[in-house]
C-alpha cells in the first residue's frame, strides 16, 4: 500500500469561515491531523495509521494545526499537548469556543491529569507512552472505517 504522508507548510486559509463548511473548512475525503512537535512520533504514528488505510496529515506546531484545520477540516485530530507556538491545550479550547465543538480530538500526553483535558473538551486521552494497539482502538472509535478514504 502506498501512503502520502503531507508534512508541508500550511498555506492561510482561502475564507474565513471557521467552522468547517466552507472553502476554508471544506470536508472532501477526511483524514487524521496529527500534531506533534517531536518529530519521530509523529512519523510513527503517521505511518502506523497510514498502513491501516488511514489519510493522515502532519503538522508540529499548535498555530499550523488551527491553520491546517481551517484549511481542511479534518475528521479526527490526534493532539499533543506540549507544542510550540500555541500549546495543545489552548488549541482545543479555541476549537470548541470557535465553531468546531463537534470536531474529535484525543490527546496525547506525558502530564499527570488527563480528566482536565477531558473537561476542556477532548474526546479522549492517551497517556505518553502509549502503545499502537490502544492508539489503533481509540481513532478507530472516533474515525470509523467507513470514513476512511476510498
Amino acid at each position: 500500500m502506498i501512503c502520502e504522508l503531507s508534512f508541508k507548510t500550511p498555506r492561510p486559509p482561502r475564507s474565513r469561515d471557521m467552522n468547517g463548511t466552507g472553502t476554508a473548512g471544506a470536508v472532501g475525503h477526511a483524514d487524521i491531523l496529527i500534531v506533534d512537535d517531536e518529530a519521530p512520533i509523529a512519523q510513527v504514528v503517521a505511518e502506523l495509521l497510514c498502513d491501516e488505510g488511514y489519510p493522515v496529515r502532519v503538522v508540529h506546531d499548535g498555530a499550523s494545526a488551527l491553520l491546517e484545520i481551517m484549511r481542511r477540516r479534518p475528521g479526527l485530530i490526534l493532539l499533543d499537548v506540549g507544542l510550540p507556538v500555541m500549546l495543545g491545550d489552548e488549541l482545543l479550547r479555541y476549537l470548541r469556543q470557535h465553531g468546531f465543538p463537534d470536531l474529535p480530538v484525543i490527546m496525547m500526553t506525558a502530564a499527570l491529569q488527563p480528566e482536565l483535558y477531558l473537561a476542556y473538551g477532548a474526546n479522549a486521552v492517551l497517556p505518553k507512552p502509549f502503545d499502537l494497539g490502544e492508539l489503533l482502538e481509540v481513532v478507530a472509535r472516533y474515525f470509523p472505517p467507513h470514513e476512511r478514504a476510498a
